[in-house]
């Protein structure tokens, strides 16, 4: 569009409203059909007024009624804070004008109108300011019109000054002659989520009219919200025309989500029409305690009005509104002049009430801002004027230098700084936005009575910018006792906190998840789960106990345990003393005790011995690949040598009494080298099996990891299951072929205490094996012991403290001489001597078994001999009796003597030597 070519509406716009620039022209034209009819219907319509002349108008929007949507009129008038908007405007202009050094001869007048809180009421009433329907045109500026919606549509209009808070209205492209003395929306935002995060309240419903206010609003909490991990639960835009059936989906929803979710609080954004249509169809719901409100100033405004008859439902409410302090000598002029006021609007309102007394102060004090907004305006042109006109202007050329310069106006308001009577300091931004300053009200209930009390204030400050006091709850507990926090604080949230030792599982939204928990080994980083154990290294550390990073472990130090202590110095303790005894067995290895007792084997089982001793201390040190390898091949030698032994020890005296009975040869590999040779043979096997394993998993170390009662890091050797089954079985095996045999030999000569031993020695072995094979340090420890004392010891001991004369030997062969014969008669039976006393009768064996007495020289003169079968060697079947039995020791000798010239030989006399 050419703005030189013919345009009368532009020409008209231009010259009644010289504060609207080309660009403000072109979006203002959109509206010019719209103004047209309304200003018809403004010729049509008689306009209620509130006015009084001065060379300068200021101009009022004030909403004094409320707007039936349904019908488009005004009906109902609002209550007394709105008339006390209206007086504040006389009020202010009317101290300005008294004051004669304010403005010199210029006076101020006004132009009050009702907008109803309709835009089109505001539309229609701002036209009024313009001068198709003005005669003088004189409007510096227009104090309005409270309601953001109403505003936006009068400075698209007027390019008007004004109270509003809308966010657009900041744009000062967009609007370059609007200001305010009012914050912008977006810090009642920002004072919303202040509160959420002060009572940590992360899960919302955010419910906002369909108007810029809402909408603006909306968008805003959405931005803050994010940046303080707030997340909304449900949103819903509320047109100011739906019907109860929107009302009552919206609360059916809020229950529904309040069933699946923590969620407590509730945002409502909205006007104070659709705010009391919300808390009214909440009551008849029964919503009682159920929920927080946070309300924006759109129905914080009003005090008690928007909740009337709905305060149980809304009680523990919070509500957000621009600070405003009570105007102490505006309050007395209201009460003394309001019968005389020409305030239009007066009759109505004193008909409704019927009031004698208006005392009454309604919270927030909001005509102190409209007192505000007028003295920026004055302030502004009484620094205009003194720069406009000059001492050679009259009056009137000074009112037409002023109005001519309206444009200018605007850069002496954003300039303007005053101490308030009431608010304090009056300024301005850039974009003409005042600094954020608001109160935060609480409702309570004192006894019977509800009100709405400040407990908090928010500045826009760089420090603390939330100051809150402490406020009574009144939201109900849950059955399941959750809705608190361990503060005493109502929760709103989707899910609870994880513990600190889980990290969340994202669901559908931020605020919504569930717990998972984290190994005792793990820490948390970036909400995820990472171990401390890196098994590729064999590297184990622990986590810090605020879980945030791990901590090196100390390695376990196996003699700082106690009971690793008592086995080493167990297990060396029996190495000193299986050393000592193999030293004195060694020493003594002639007598005949010893060379009786199948001496070569008795070696081998003291070498078995000293490995089980030294497989404890193996068990003792740190693990490392050769103490591994030890531990495979040394415990499993030493088992095998002791009982091996103890075993073709036990078979040779079973074979040797079993052939004695149907023959006179001695039986074939009984002689030491045979048994020597046989022993080491079948020890062989274990040495072979653990050699194969040896290559099938080679010696090794592992890590076992520290646990949350261990947090200490221990090296052990690997070793696989098969191997360990198959030597445990190994040793099993031999044990009960020892024990079979120990049974079989039960029957020989109760004075042949050598059986006894090596019975009670499997027989205990076979029960530390049942008892304790997991704890294997027992294992070896009482193994050893077991056999250490019961067959060497023993020895060494008679050796030692009995005297030799007293001890009875095994004898190879029996004595077969009648009494008075001086030949001996060989026999294939080789029969068992006691011990007895030197002197005295040859003891006879007793059946009870009670060969321990004879070592001590207690004979048994029991009325019955014992008699074992012979044969003669020619066929015939001979009963000896054991008193018939060579005791005498050197009579042994010289008949093993004698048989080593027979034709056995000389191997045949060591052996019989052996037996004794």
């Amino acid at each position: 569009m050419d703005e030189r070519g013919p345009n009368p509406w532009r020409r008209v716009m231009k010259n009644v409203l010289p504060f609207t620039t080309p660009t403000m022209t072109m979006r203002v034209s959109t509206l010019v059909l719209f103004v047209i009819w309304l200003q018809m219907s403004v010729s049509r319509a008689q306009t209620i007024v509130y006015k009084q002349e001065g060379d300068l108008i200021i101009g009022g929007i004030i909403p004094v009624h409320f707007f039936n949507e349904s019908t488009g009129k005004c009906q109902g008038l609002r209550d007394l804070s709105a008339l006390r908007r209206v007086e504040a405007i006389h009020y202010a202009i009317s101290k300005l004008n008294n004051d004669s050094d304010f403005l010199g001869d210029l006076t101020l007048g006004y132009e009050i109108y009702d907008t109803c809180s309709s835009t089109r009421e505001t539309l229609k009433n701002c036209l009024s300011f313009l001068p198709p329907l003005r005669t003088i045109d004189n409007i510096i500026g227009v104090v309005g019109a409270q309601r953001s919606s109403s505003s936006l549509q009068a400075t698209n209009l007027l390019g008007l000054y004004n109270i509003s808070t809308s966010d657009e209205l900041s744009d000062s492209d967009r609007f370059p002659y609007f200001l305010r003395t009012v914050p912008p929306d977006k810090f009642q935002v920002s004072v919303i989520t202040d509160i959420m995060n002060k009572y940590q309240w992360k899960y919302v419903a955010f419910l906002y009219s369909d108007d810029s206010y809402g909408r603006n609003a909306e968008a805003e909490f959405q931005i803050q919200a994010r940046d303080f991990g707030i997340c909304i639960g449900y949103a819903r835009r509320i047109s100011g025309s739906g019907g109860s059936d929107v009302y009552e989906e919206i609360i059916g929803d809020l229950l529904q989500l309040k069933k699946e979710t923590l969620v407590s609080v509730i945002v409502v954004f909205t006007q104070v029409e659709t705010a009391g249509n919300i808390f009214y169809h909440a009551s008849l719901a029964d919503v009682t305690r159920d929920f927080i409100w946070i309300g924006s100033d759109g129905w914080g405004n009003y005090d008690l009005t928007p909740v009337r008859g709905a305060e149980e439902s809304v009680l523990g409410a919070f509500t957000v509104v621009p600070k405003a302090e009570l105007h102490h000598d505006f309050n007395r002029h209201f009460e003394a002049y309001l019968p005389d006021s020409l305030n239009p609007w007066m009759p109505e309102f004193l008909d409704r009430c019927n009031c004698t007394s208006f005392s009454e102060i309604p919270m927030p004090p909001y005509e102190s801002v409209v007192i505000d907004s007028v003295h920026v305006i004055a302030l502004a042109l009484q620094r205009m004027k003194g720069d406009v006109c000059n001492e050679t202007l009259n009056k009137t050329q000074c009112i037409e230098r002023i109005v001519s310069n309206r444009r200018i106006l605007r850069d002496y308001l954003l300039e303007v700084e005053f101490e308030s009577d009431s608010n304090g300091v009056v300024s301005f931004t850039q974009d003409g936005d005042a600094k954020g300053r608001y109160d935060i009200r609480y409702l309570m209930k004192e006894t019977t009575e509800y009100q709405f009390i400040t407990n908090g204030s928010w500045l826009e400050v760089e420090q603390q910018k939330l100051d809150l006091g402490p406020v009574p709850w009144y939201l109900e507990e849950t059955a399941d006792g959750n809705r608190y926090t361990d503060e005493n604080i109502p929760k709103s949230v989707c899910s609870d906190p994880c513990e600190q030792s889980q990290v969340m599982e994202k669901k559908l939204q931020d605020c919504c998840w569930a717990c998972s928990e984290c190994a005792d080994n793990e820490i948390i980083l970036d909400n995820s789960c990472v171990s401390c154990f890196f098994e590729s290294n064999q590297t184990y550390m622990w986590p810090h106990p605020s879980l945030t990073y791990c901590v090196p472990l100390e390695s376990l130090q196996l003699l700082h345990e106690v009971e690793n202590v008592i086995f080493l110095a167990i297990a060396l303790l029996g190495i000193a003393v299986e050393v000592v005894v193999a030293f004195l067995y060694i020493k003594n290895r002639e007598k005949r005790l010893i060379r009786a007792s199948s001496r070569e084997l008795g070696y081998i089982i003291l070498v078995g011995i000293f490995l089980a001793y030294v497989s404890v201390v193996l068990y003792c040190i740190p693990a490392h690949v050769v103490s591994c390898f030890l531990r495979r091949i040394v415990p499993s030698i030493a088992t095998t040598f002791i009982y091996v032994s103890l075993l073709i020890m036990t078979i040779r005296l079973y074979r040797i009494f079993a052939a004695g009975e149907k023959t006179t040869k001695r039986p074939q590999l009984s002689s030491p080298k045979s048994q020597v040779f046989l022993t080491l043979t079948i020890s062989i096997i274990p040495v072979i099996w653990s050699v194969v394993w040896i290559f099938i998993h080679p010696p090794a170390t592992n890590v076992i990891p520290p646990t949350k009662e261990s947090q200490i890091i221990e090296k052990i050797c690997v070793s696989s299951k098969e191997y360990r089954i198959g030597q445990l079985v190994w040793d099993v095996v031999v044990v009960l072929v020892n024990c079979y045999y120990a049974i079989r030999t039960r029957n020989l000569p109760a004075n042949y205490n050598q059986t006894r031993f090596i019975a009670f020695s499997v027989f205990s072995t076979l029960i530390v094996l049942i008892a304790f094979a997991p704890a294997f340090f027992t294992t070896e420890i009482i193994q050893p012991t077991v056999v250490l004392i019961l067959i060497f010891i023993a020895r060494i001991y008679a050796i030692y403290f009995v005297k030799e004369e007293d001890q009875q030997v095994i004898s190879t062969r029996p004595s077969t001489r009648k009494p008075s014969e001086s030949v001996p008669h060989p026999s294939p039976v080789r029969t068992v001597s006691s011990y007895a006393i030197s002197g005295s009768v040859p003891a006879t064996p007793r059946s009870d078994g009670h060969s321990f007495s004879d070592v001590f020289g207690q004979g048994d003169t029991a009325s019955e001999p014992r008699l074992y079968k012979s044969t003669n060697g020619h066929g015939n079947d001979d009963r000896i009796s054991l008193d018939s039995i060579e005791i005498n020791s050197v009579e042994y000798e010289e008949e093993e003597e004698e048989e080593g010239e027979g034709e056995e030989g000389v191997e045949e006399n060591e052996d019989q030597k052996e037996e004794a």
